[in-house]
């Protein structure tokens, strides 16, 4: 609800404030320098922070009905988030929870906006990049596991060698930089995985590989909505492993800080018990 050219008197006192130049200005419009990027990404986390006081003065005064935002990867609907919405319930069974999927990034701009409180992801175990404006909880890493066909020719196999799915074709999750665990794995074992599809529906990915569509990697968290028609085998060594995260925006809000002690009490599944 600004005119343009009070949107430029505005950029223009920012950028006499701070003595660097924040837009560039062309014939094909207007874009931001590595500056104006860091000052957006550090406005949209005071912004969050601002939402997120808000919010909390509002129940502290009102005694408001405690309201969480809660995100996750596709997966983490299976076994993590339930775990988390029943934790929730039993401290504040009034409590309005709002559920979001989401990717690592998607859940970095959602966690700045505030419109989550908090997130699960996952990433590369060799990204350890600290988001600005963010507050991280890390929860242990995860080995993946081969998600084979019952008929397959490895699935009777205690532990499978990645460079004997070389030649499989794979369904893998769509394309995150920050959490592309299955192609990544591949290339280190030796090979370029033939993909056939991506998705990041946990359900969709056991269904195609029952149908003899592919192979792929998975977590131990899915074991507990495993198909009768598939198995999870475990991986022989060097075992690709996936880092699990909870974030919530810095500082966290009064929901934030309850969801991130119920991630940490997290009880994971144990490798070993969900292979047959």
């Amino acid at each position: 609800n600004i005119t343009q050219p009070a949107v430029s008197r505005q950029v223009a006192q920012l950028e006499r404030d701070i003595g660097m130049p924040l837009v560039v200005r062309s014939r094909q419009g207007v874009s931001l320098t590595a500056a104006g990027r860091l000052v957006v990404e550090h406005a949209e986390a005071i912004r969050g922070q601002l939402l997120q006081l808000e919010t909390s003065l509002t129940e502290l005064s009102e005694g408001a009905r405690l309201a969480v935002g809660i995100g996750g990867f596709p997966s983490s609907f299976v076994g993590m988030i339930p775990e988390l919405v029943r934790g929730v319930r039993a401290h504040a069974p009034e409590a309005e929870i709002i559920l979001k999927r989401c990717g690592h990034d998607e859940a970095l701009s959602l966690l700045r906006s505030a419109e989550l409180d908090f997130a699960l992801v996952f990433s590369r175990t060799d990204l350890l990049q600290k988001p600005t404006g963010i507050q991280i909880a890390e929860l242990g890493e995860e080995p993946m596991l081969a998600l084979l066909p019952r008929d397959h020719r490895l699935a009777k196999k205690a532990k499978v060698k990645l460079a004997g799915l070389a030649k499989e074709r794979w369904i893998v999750g769509a394309p995150d930089p920050s959490s592309s665990i299955i192609v990544n794995a591949c290339i280190a074992a030796g090979f370029e995985p033939s993909v056939v599809f991506e998705t990041d529906d946990p359900l969709a990915t056991q269904s195609l590989v029952a149908a003899g569509l592919g192979v792929s990697l998975s977590s131990p968290w899915i074991s507990v909505a495993l198909r009768e028609d598939v198995v999870l085998r475990p991986l022989a060594p060097p075992v690709p492993m996936r880092r699990l995260r909870a974030l919530v925006a810095d500082p966290p809000g009064i929901g934030a800080r309850m969801l991130l002690e119920l991630a940490r009490e997290l009880k994971r599944p144990a490798p070993g018990k969900q292979t047959s």
